[in-house]
């Protein structure tokens, strides 16, 4: 085994990305990148014992390995590196704040559409997450580490310091949630606006706006264009924060509803958020009394019958992997190139 390799695998809240997708990164940047095709890879047992991980961790790394064609396995004799002369993996990098959030329905979305179009390039797609901590950026110490293609970076928690130190690093990337560079963007404000003519359309009067963070820039996006394109007859009584979190939503909701005068729709800013408001509703018998409307048009809000902003999440995570695949290869327009995609309402009325 390569001297060099670290036992450094662990899932912290820190780092909550799954151990087999941290094993395959580091065997490819500790052993494939030091051995010669047709070289041995460490044994199952041998891998098990390093890096002190079950070994379903390790076949799981190993089979998905052998998948991508980076090793192959003979019958009886052990698993080696492949001949596939192409001496970089081109991998297209999705960056997230927490990976723990991987899956949330909209992420799961994403996830499928940029593993679709990654392969359909030629690439594939690695999953990485990182979190602040001491007031220092984590993505300033991940720009550093060995990355074989580009970065999509879909992270709002960017400072000016962590933009610059990817363009120092000079690794391509196109950022989902940032107006810089390359980016491909979701339109938040439009969303806001297409919830406030809904509630216009129905003539809702009281409206209570459940939001994940009024921090976020995207969130405040949807906020502004939510309140800006509302009549002056119709009255917000109520904005809560509630994060990402459906249980965190039904609690609020709960909250609410002890008031006499109930509102007569809750505008949520994610679809985790309204599920746990439908929940609510469901058990108070509220739901044909109470309209909901959530943001990203998932499974959720098709099964819980509750209205939703479809941001289109599928096509900005096609659009962002095929532009990143373009710098990679020399393709892409002159930056900065900024896409936007443009936001449906997706009306579901409970009778």
């Amino acid at each position: 085994m390569p001297s060099t390799m670290k036992n450094n695998l662990k899932r912290t809240q820190e780092d909550p990305v799954p151990l087999y997708f941290q094993l395959i990164n580091q065997m490819r940047r500790e052993i494939l990148v030091q051995l010669k095709p047709g070289d041995p890879i460490p044994s199952e047992r041998v891998l098990c014992q390093h890096f002190h991980i079950c070994r379903t961790t390790v076949r799981q790394a190993l089979e998905q390995l052998t998948v991508n064609g980076e090793i192959y396995k003979l019958h009886g004799k052990g698993t080696f590196k492949s001949f596939n002369q192409t001496n970089n993996i081109k991998e297209l990098v999705y960056v997230v704040y927490n990976s723990a959030m991987i899956c949330s329905p909209g992420r799961e979305i994403t996830i499928r559409a940029l593993a679709e179009t990654a392969e359909k390039r030629g690439y594939h797609l690695v999953i990485r997450g990182f979190h602040s901590a001491s007031g220092k950026s984590g993505l300033r110490d991940f720009a550093k580490q060995n990355i074989n293609g580009g970065l999509l970076v879909s992270v709002q928690e960017l400072s000016n310091a962590d933009v610059l130190s990817l363009q120092q690093t000079r690794i391509p990337c196109v950022f989902m949630n940032q107006d810089k560079g390359y980016a491909v963007r979701l339109d938040y404000e439009t969303a806001g606006s297409l919830a406030a003519q809904w509630c216009i359309k129905r003539k809702f009067r009281r409206i209570a706006l459940f939001l994940p963070s009024m921090t976020l820039p995207d969130i405040r996006n949807f906020q502004q264009g939510f309140t800006d394109h509302l009549t002056p007859e119709i009255k917000i009584i109520q904005t809560a924060e509630t994060g990402y979190d459906r249980a965190a939503a039904s609690a609020a909701a709960k909250r609410l509803l002890v008031n006499k005068k109930n509102p007569d729709a809750v505008i949520c800013a994610d679809d985790l958020i309204a599920a746990g408001v439908a929940d609510v509703l469901t058990e108070k018998e509220l739901n044909s009394r109470i309209q909901v409307c959530g943001i990203n048009n998932s499974y959720l809000a098709a099964e819980l019958q509750f209205s939703s902003v479809d941001l289109n999440l599928a096509e900005r995570a096609r659009q962002a992997a095929g532009l990143l695949a373009d710098l990679l290869e020399g393709k892409a327009p002159p930056s900065p190139h900024i896409i936007r995609i443009k936001p449906k309402f997706i009306e579901r009325i409970k009778k």
